[in-house]
């Protein structure tokens, strides 16, 4: 009996963990669709739109069907690794996000260095999507045009540090240290699981041989203070190859050298 109810409690928790991952893709594709079919009705569909909101449509798709292989391998110590280009990524995460930060007037300040490495590419897309989302949903209550996320990607000796902030106001410091626990949220129910930040931490950590840490932060953006919150990843023994050129992110379980 205690097997079968831990079995039936890990499928509950990986279904919740799915849900969480395919909540803003259904959204994107639903937005797009939506937004075809009124422009089809009033005859005001271009063939830029369309094809603009097929493509959307298509990588969200995808994402969704590469979510669902990476949570039935996500304890499997077998990891699918390719080379891949950290600002690629970052773009693929922000196409998934659609049209979200432009309807909620949020200003997108990306300096990234172009570098490539070898890692698990849609698991980190999961990871800047879990990041994306949480600041998007502080700063939608913000009032003004004054929304930023700044994204910030750099490499340092052996390690690739990616920073991305908010200009949100920051988290409580009395909860703060509670952001990674598992269903630990600050939104209703209905639109937080508590498991986002928590999955992030499990990639990073265990997949990745990194770390993840969040803070809050004041800062100077246009002559003018900000405060919000920093989310801070850092991926260790990043080497340069002396064939390829390439980067590579070593990860634990896979003794890459």
């Amino acid at each position: 009996i205690l097997i079968q109810q831990s079995r039936m409690a890990s499928m509950g928790e990986m279904l919740e963990n799915i849900a969480h991952q395919w909540r803003q893709p259904l959204s994107t594709i639903s937005v797009a669709a939506s937004g075809m079919e009124v422009k089809k009705e009033f005859s005001n569909l271009s063939d830029e739109e369309f094809f603009e909101g097929i493509n959307h449509i298509k990588k969200s798709t995808l994402y969704l069907s590469n979510t669902i292989d990476d949570f039935r391998n996500f304890f499997s110590k077998k990891k699918n690794t390719s080379t891949i280009n950290i600002n690629s990524v970052v773009e693929k995460a922000l196409d998934l996000m659609g049209n979200t930060f432009v309807q909620n007037r949020i200003q997108v300040i990306k300096n990234i260095e172009e570098v490539e490495f070898l890692s698990l590419e849609n698991e980190l897309i999961q990871v800047f999507m879990n990041i994306f989302v949480n600041a998007k949903d502080a700063l939608r209550h913000i009032v003004g045009d004054e929304k930023y996320i700044f994204i910030d990607i750099y490499k340092k000796d052996n390690y690739l540090i990616i920073n991305i902030k908010d200009s949100a106001g920051g988290i409580k410091e009395n909860i703060i240290d509670k952001v990674f626990e598992p269903y630990f949220t600050t939104k209703h129910q209905t639109q937080g699981t508590g498991i986002g930040l928590f999955m992030c931490k499990e990639i990073i950590n265990k997949h990745m041989n990194g770390e993840i840490n969040i803070l809050n932060e004041d800062f100077e953006y246009k002559n003018k203070t900000y405060k919000g919150t920093l989310t801070r990843v850092t991926l260790k023994n990043i080497i340069k190859t002396k064939l390829t050129g390439n980067l590579i992110v070593g990860i634990k379980t896979m003794n890459v050298r």
